[in-house]
């Protein structure tokens, strides 16, 4: 019985060790392609575009990319003093072209002088020129509500601008930016209330936006 069993050994043996070997090879391979395919799948990982960057699916039908938000101005200056809130919504033309409508609201005011209540509505394109950077061209409509403060009467009087400028545009997140513009308003009709200088310095005007 001995004999037949060391006989039977004597002819496993080289299949056996030859399994052994195998399988180590298997292993071996199996880590090898393992650790050579890990900087491919760490270069795939690449973080997602803003919404409004993306696009569809082959075959899938292309729709429009909405936003909405809002924010606040501020312009300063030696006679007056504003503040804004400012709702907006728009929509993505192209992944670089963003059409805004917008409505203000606006406070102006030179302390012991005047104050005035504006409200108005805008529209603009906004060419992204580069990565974060941001034009601003567009009309705006405004009726001011003027009152001096020596007891004389209310004025109300419209203006029309063609307001220019650019800024810089940041996502916090794959939806969520902020956004922040520097304004110069061309009047296209001339104003007729005495020492109204609301045109002769730049607006400041910030905002939160979200891609829909």
């Amino acid at each position: 019985m001995f004999k037949v069993q060391s006989s039977m050994y004597k002819y496993l043996s080289p299949l056996i060790s030859h399994r052994s070997f195998l399988t180590s090879y298997s292993f071996l391979l199996f880590c090898f392609l393992l650790f050579a395919t890990l900087p491919s799948i760490a270069q795939t990982e690449k973080p997602p575009l803003p919404k409004s960057m993306q696009t569809e699916a082959p075959g899938v039908k292309k729709k429009p990319k909405f936003t909405t938000g809002g924010g606040f101005g501020f312009q300063f200056g030696a006679y007056f003093n504003t503040i804004e809130v400012s709702p907006q919504v728009g929509v993505y033309a192209t992944p670089w072209l963003h059409v805004v409508a917008n409505a203000q609201y606006s406070y102006m005011w030179r302390r012991s002088y005047y104050n005035s209540h504006v409200w108005g509505l805008g529209i603009a394109l906004e060419p992204i020129i580069i990565k974060k950077i941001v034009t601003h061209v567009g009309y705006e409509f405004s009726q001011l509500h003027f009152k001096w403060l020596d007891g004389s009467p209310k004025q109300v009087e419209n203006f029309h601008y063609v307001v220019l400028g650019g800024g810089y545009k940041q996502y916090i997140s794959q939806r969520i930016y902020f956004q922040a513009l520097i304004l110069f308003n061309i009047p296209l009709n001339q104003p007729t209330i005495q020492n109204y200088y609301y045109n002769y310095y730049p607006f400041f005007r910030v905002g939160i936006g979200v891609d829909l």
